[in-house]
């Protein structure tokens, strides 16, 4: 019992080691904090992250378009659907009268349904898929050739399908 006394203990450089991460950490988290709340793009602490929040966050709040609201606009006749995925994805399904303008060809296909997309009306882009942002750079390209009204449906394709709306496959655009 003595000498289990009389022996150094071996967890003090350990424990103090421990201890300096602990701190260092904090003090770390605690000016991540400050830093943040005076940046002039802060991040949210508590928000929604879905993949419609961040799509909101990276391309502005006005660019989605609710599911039953592009819903309402297809069915009178008053949208432009424009299908951001490439070419063999909108020959095997796309919403029914849709164009196809697939980012990646953007500057050669655009040209081709400029007559098609209507200079003051709605211009709905979509893509498939809760990760796919290729709607959302359509259509800031779209904003960016000059059209206004330009709104994107989320996992548009998905959404559409799942819904059971008109839809139709191959080659031909219907205008």
């Amino acid at each position: 019992m003595l000498s289990s006394r009389l022996t150094p203990r071996s967890d003090g450089p350990w424990r103090a080691a421990l201890t300096q991460t602990v701190i260092l950490t904090l003090i770390a988290v605690l000016l991540g904090l400050i830093v943040n709340q005076f940046r002039s793009d802060s991040m949210p602490l508590l928000g929604d992250w879905s993949p419609e929040a961040r799509i909101a966050l990276k391309f502005g709040k006005n660019i989605l378009i609710p599911f039953d609201e592009a819903k309402q606009w297809f069915l009178n006749g008053r949208a432009v659907f424009v299908d951001a995925r490439p070419l063999e994805l909108f020959e095997a399904g796309h919403i029914q009268g849709a164009l196809t303008v697939p980012l990646a060809e953007f500057d050669e296909m655009i040209e081709k349904v400029l007559a098609e997309l209507p200079e003051e009306g709605l211009i709905v882009t979509y893509c498939d898929g809760e990760d796919c942002d290729l709607s959302a750079h359509l259509a800031l390209k779209l904003k960016e050739i000059g059209y206004k009204n330009v709104r994107v449906l989320h996992n548009g394709w998905s959404a559409w399908k799942n819904h059971q709306l008109p839809f139709q496959s191959g080659k031909e655009q219907e205008s």
